[in-house]
């Protein structure tokens, strides 16, 4: 099949491809810029173009389908949710004269709530695709496991950064996390699908757990012994400017994506198990420990740079009750650690 995928270079992107490639269909991808794309294949067609400037778009040839796999979680502006659907509207104009079948990977949470901006831009964007007119696929999932995943990494980076597990309320929340492997059977699998107006397919692995579990579970994996450390309750607001000093990496991602933490993303509607009958998704312990094994990346622990002295500096920090005595007791025992360490 002649196929269109967006969001060509991000995680799900860049593996959809390579398996779309093997199966013998002919791919175009789209990037803001072709300097960005690492090792590109030469049986993939790669566009340039910029969803948020539709006079950048090239026209299209002849597609059967199209992959929306656009999200600005990247994106620090405070109009995030404007930009996606800015982007989401433009994408329909530009491949509705195709008459492609869309497929999109969404979000999982509740309807009908105060969702966060993350959620809620979403479940707006899965609305706008459908409304093109086009045939219409919705995937929404929870947390994708995976080497590269934003998700991952953040639970990988706060895992073997800290020494200890940090414990809060928000953690308890449940969520439904699945392979990269097993989403990319769906999203290759709906090809096959056909029909009209807009479906929509929960998907996830085989186990529930709550984000502290996922963090004891990539601990327990990698052998790490993790002690948990109660958190004290504070404004959110706090919790995210933590996120500044725990993982600087993923800050600006990481906010918006603890804004969700309010919210279970867990699969209510088993509809995706039966239209998928041949997709057995993994259970969750194997889902995981693969995507460990295949991540690259390293975070150095707390005691490689001087931490504490930092995090003390911070005014909202110290003053908003967040740093316990025995959160900071653990932190001194840290500090502590790296002073004997650097003396050798």
């Amino acid at each position: 099949m002649k196929i269109l995928v967006t969001g060509a270079n991000g995680f799900v992107g860049k593996a959809l491809i390579a398996q779309l490639i093997e199966s013998g269909h002919e791919v175009t991808a789209l990037v803001r810029s072709l300097k960005n794309v690492t090792q590109p294949s030469k049986k993939v067609n790669w566009i340039e173009g910029d969803l948020l400037n539709p006079s950048s778009l090239p026209e299209l040839d002849a597609i059967e389908s199209a992959y929306y796999l656009v999200h600005g979680l990247k994106e620090g502006s405070s109009k995030f949710e404007y930009l996606e659907a800015s982007a989401a509207v433009n994408f329909v104009n530009w491949v509705r004269p195709t008459g492609a079948s869309l497929i999109y990977l969404g979000g999982l949470g509740p309807a009908g709530l105060d969702l966060s901006p993350h959620l809620r831009s979403r479940h707006l964007t899965g609305a706008i695709l459908a409304a093109s007119g086009l045939y219409t696929i919705e995937f929404r999932a929870s947390i994708i496991l995976g080497e590269g995943s934003l998700s991952f990494e953040m639970i990988k980076a706060l895992t073997e950064r800290f020494p200890f597990r940090p414990q809060f309320d928000l953690l308890d929340q449940p969520c439904q996390p699945m392979s990269l492997g097993d989403l990319l059977k769906y999203l290759e699998t709906a090809l096959l699908k056909k029909g009209t107006g807009h479906e929509i397919y929960e998907i996830g692995g085989t186990d529930v757990a709550t984000y502290g579990e996922l963090l004891d579970l990539y601990a327990e994996l990698a052998g790490l012994k993790r002690k948990k450390v109660k958190i004290p309750q504070v404004e959110s607001k706090v919790l995210l400017k933590a996120l500044d000093y725990a993982i600087p990496e993923y800050a600006s991602v990481g906010k918006k994506l603890a804004e969700s933490l309010e919210h279970p993303t867990i699969v209510t509607d088993k509809k995706a198990l039966k239209e998928f009958p041949d997709i057995k998704p993994q259970d969750l312990r194997l889902a995981m420990d693969l995507a460990r094994a295949a991540s690259k990346s390293h975070y150095p622990p707390l005691w490689e740079k001087d931490f504490l002295k930092v995090l003390l500096s911070d005014k909202l920090l110290t003053q908003s009750g967040l740093l316990s005595p025995e959160l900071l007791k653990n932190l001194e025992k840290v500090a502590k650690l790296r002073d004997i360490l650097t003396k050798r």
